[in-house]
């Protein structure tokens, strides 16, 4: 039966509001399609967005170079800044040209000994605060420069004491490693590297795996069981395992680390790939496809590779969340990436051996931050699980 005029004008208004609706609003109407998947999705997204910003504004956002020392060892978060105590009455009298010509005190592998050398001061170096302040008192010293979080406890001992000037440095957000580098300055490199890494890695393994799989499925015969013999003997290995294995033979060094965590994931891709091509290679329309007189090279890139793309992006986000761990444990082992690049995995280790001495802040930064971005490429990944299977969408 011919439509009437009225439900084509309906049909015609729908349609306008269809595609009036633009990509943003389409992803937030997904919420009510796909309900908490949705959601898990977005949240593992946003994680990743906010790493990969940090990411590419690296040079932007990072206060330091993260291999220069950029203040004493063992600062704490939120420490750095120094604050300059005299005798009481001689306060008023300090300002700068007087600080030029008098004599400061500071206390040995502290930030005072570090802003004494940057503002080019005469000063004396004192093994402990108590024989600083001493020193103060025997007017040894005109004046002394002191960790600002120690003002209160220094101010309640020694009421004597007066305060010329506070503020006196930098501080420094998240403390200061071993050898004095900005823990957040490596935070935000770090990102770079690990990113890097873990991506490029699963980029590798897909290539390979996906290929393979694709090429073993179609053709199936002799090339399928050899394949499928090899990924199998692989895939039997325990995946860290390997990894250390084929990292102490390659080498430190970015496309090394790579190579060596890719080939764990390679058979990951292959079974995958290969069980889905078997599928789909028997369905009508690949038969209608081969009817009709089409290459095998066209079937298989234009009826069959379609419809795999979904699990291989489901594939390849969780392989990345699982690089990034694999990633640090070599890192962690000394197998990864050499010590001048900064890496979350190498500073965790390092942070490990001060742990005891209560520098908890070295370990503790790194970790947070590869749980974090693991987290939300596994999120992702199963929230595309989800939402990719037709056979898992909600009617």
């Amino acid at each position: 039966m011919a439509m009437t005029n009225t439900e084509l004008a309906q049909n015609g208004s729908i349609n306008q509001m269809i595609e009036d609706v633009g990509l943003l609003r389409r992803i937030w109407r997904g919420r009510l399609w796909y309900g908490t998947e949705w959601y898990i999705t977005v949240f593992g997204g946003l994680i990743l967005v906010t790493v990969t910003i940090v990411t590419l504004l690296a040079p932007i956002l990072s206060p330091y170079d993260p291999n220069d020392f950029a203040g004493s060892q063992f600062i704490p978060p939120g420490g750095g800044p120094q604050v300059l105590l005299t005798r009481s009455g001689e306060s008023n009298r300090v300002t700068e040209s007087y600080l030029n010509e008098q004599l400061v005190g500071v206390q040995r592998n502290k930030n005072g000994t570090n802003i004494a050398i940057e503002l080019e001061l005469d000063y004396l170096r004192y093994q402990t605060q108590s024989e600083q302040i001493e020193a103060l008192q025997n007017q040894e010293v005109d004046s002394i420069l002191v960790d600002e979080r120690d003002l209160d406890a220094i101010i309640a001992d020694f009421p004597q004491l007066e305060i010329a000037a506070d503020g006196i440095g930098p501080s420094f957000t998240l403390g200061t490693d071993n050898l004095g580098r900005d823990i957040l300055s490596r935070l935000i490199w770090g990102a770079r590297t690990v990113l890097g890494v873990a991506i490029l890695s699963a980029l590798l393994s897909s290539v390979v795996g996906i290929s393979l799989g694709l090429i073993s499925g179609f053709v199936s015969g002799p090339f399928d069981r050899v394949a499928s013999l090899t990924m199998d003997s692989i895939y039997s290995f325990p995946g860290l395992l390997l990894a250390i294995a084929m990292a102490a033979m390659l080498g430190p060094g970015l496309l090394n680390v790579a190579i060596a965590i890719s080939v764990i994931y390679i058979p990951t891709f292959f079974r995958v790939v290969r069980g889905q091509v078997l599928s789909i290679k028997e369905e009508l329309h690949v038969e209608a496809a081969r009817s009709l007189g089409a290459k095998p090279f066209s079937i298989l890139f234009r009826y069959i590779f379609p419809l795999v793309i979904p699990s291989v992006v489901v594939v390849f986000s969780l392989n990345v969340a699982d690089a990034i761990l694999t990633e640090a444990g070599l890192s962690f082992i000394g197998l990864g990436l050499p010590p001048d690049v900064p890496d979350w995995g190498y500073d965790l280790s390092k942070g490990h051996s001060f742990l005891v001495a209560g520098h908890w802040w070295m370990i503790t930064f790194p970790g947070v931050l590869i749980t974090i971005v693991a987290m939300g490429f596994s999120l992702l990944g199963e929230g595309l699980s989800e939402i990719l299977n037709p056979r898992l969408v909600k009617s």
